[in-house]
């Protein structure tokens, strides 16, 4: 059996690959940025099982939704005790 490409494998890599980029983000913007984003998960979470409720959507629907808010704040928090590990080991460094 042999399979088709409708197209080349060379057009599903993004062109920004492999090219430097000279975007400035500070660490600051980027934290608040995926907080904010784990924030809206765990909101459309609430707005899921609130349609489940109301028979608007399947479980499984509302189950996926739950668990990806569930992903990215497993994940949030462990960047968080990340962080505050490597902090409290500069700050047990000698000088």
């Amino acid at each position: 059996m042999k399979v088709q490409v409708s197209s080349p494998i060379s057009n599903l890599v993004p062109s920004s690959v492999g090219k430097p980029q000279n975007v400035s983000v500070s660490f600051k913007d980027l934290l608040q940025n995926a907080l904010e984003e784990v924030n809206t998960l765990q909101h459309d979470t609430d707005i899921a099982f609130q349609q489940l409720i109301d028979g608007e959507i399947e479980f499984h629907d509302a189950m996926i939704i739950a668990e990806k808010a569930n992903l990215a704040l497993q994940l949030t928090m462990a960047i968080r005790n990340k962080l505050i590990e490597s902090y409290q080991e500069i700050m047990r460094m000698q000088v």
